[in-house]
């Protein structure tokens, strides 16, 4: 029985890699008509408005070539992407399917909003990775999303390990256009300080390509910021009536007073005494860096009833302004008050 035959060449065409700000891609699929009767195509279908399609509106002769052709809009799709492009025409059968595929990469500004720090062609959805409170003693894992935003496969590793930090990048090799995880496992039993712990960890970028001569790779700095605390809730009824009770003689604040000579170094001292049964440990006594204020205590366990004396000092050069209000935060183990904040106030008269 004579009829049409379509006989598709290509079906499928991979665009690769494409940049988000270089606009539309097109493809062509080639049919020939291997029948004895002409080949018409009826329609053809997109699944989505992110596709256009131009076919021929005439009859394919017996023996003939004609092309179908395929635009794509990465415009606001960035990442992997695979459409159908459904091709009906007056054959047995009727439809065929024919698909592109591809992965954009965003433009800068898609970039900035999802991974705005910047490690050479590698960007990453956060420069800060905050974990919160965690009880001593408990750990925790957090991650961060990278995106490989250049056109080569880069290598990614990461800089940072500490007692307490476990650091991973997987996968550590990104294909073009493609998400990696830098993975930190934190080991709150080994950090070093009660309160808040600040640690940096260095994310570092290279091509396979690169080579000493191409100069420094591409890096970033990620902030880890953990907030570790006493577990006072699993104490027994018993522990809280023997715990330790802070008391300090200062109340909510230490007066320097008005301090008439530039870069002066003053020096106040206040006690904390254990009202409770259990000795008193001072876990620590903090205040913010740059501030130029040292705190040290003459013991840091103050048994029942008895006190330690706590010396501050401020080197008044380091301050900026006319007015000091700097927070000094004591932690201790006890149960009811684990922190105590004490402001340090005063007037510099830098006249």
């Amino acid at each position: 029985m004579a009829q049409p035959v379509a006989t598709w060449l290509e079906k499928v065409h991979d665009f690769g890699v494409i940049l988000e700000q270089d606009g539309k891609v097109h493809c062509m699929m080639r049919v020939v008509n291997t029948g004895t009767e002409p080949l018409i195509i009826v329609k053809a279908q997109a699944g989505c408005g992110c596709t256009a399609i131009q076919f021929p509106q005439e009859p394919i002769q017996p023996g003939d070539t004609a092309t179908v052709g395929i635009t794509y809009n990465p415009s606001g799709r960035p990442g992997q992407f695979t459409k159908q492009v459904l091709v009906t025409t007056n054959t047995m059968p009727q439809r065929t399917i024919v698909e592109i595929s591809g992965n954009v990469i965003p433009s800068d500004a898609t970039l900035d909003e999802q991974y705005p720090v910047r490690a050479g062609s590698l960007r990453i959805s956060q420069s800060i990775i905050p974990f919160g409170e965690l009880v001593k003693g408990k750990n925790k894992t957090l991650y961060l999303s990278a995106y490989n935003a250049s056109t080569d496969t880069v290598m990614v590793t990461v800089m940072g390990f500490k007692p307490h930090l476990r650091l991973a990048v997987v996968p550590d090799t990104v294909p073009p256009a493609r998400v990696t995880a830098l993975t930190v496992h934190y080991l709150s039993d080994k950090a070093p300080l009660w309160g808040l712990n600040t640690d940096t960890v260095m994310v570092f970028c290279r091509s396979l390509r690169h080579r000493p001569t191409d100069g420094p790779v591409g890096m970033a700095v990620i902030q880890v910021m953990a907030q570790v605390i006493e577990d006072f809730d699993s104490l027994s009824d018993k522990d809280r009536n023997d715990a330790p009770v802070i008391s300090v003689d200062c109340g909510d604040r230490i007066d320097l007073g008005t301090i008439t000579k530039q870069g002066e170094r003053v020096t106040r001292t206040f006690t904390i005494t254990n009202r409770g049964k259990r000795p008193l440990a001072i876990r620590r006594l903090w205040v913010p860096d740059g501030e130029g204020i040292t705190v040290t205590a003459n013991h840091t366990e103050i048994k029942r009833g008895k006190s330690a004396t706590v010396t501050v000092t401020v080197d008044t050069s380091r301050q900026q302004g006319d007015l000091l209000n700097v927070p000094l935060t004591v932690m201790t183990n006890d149960p009811v008050t684990p922190r105590l904040t004490i402001r340090l106030v005063g007037i510099i008269d830098k006249q």
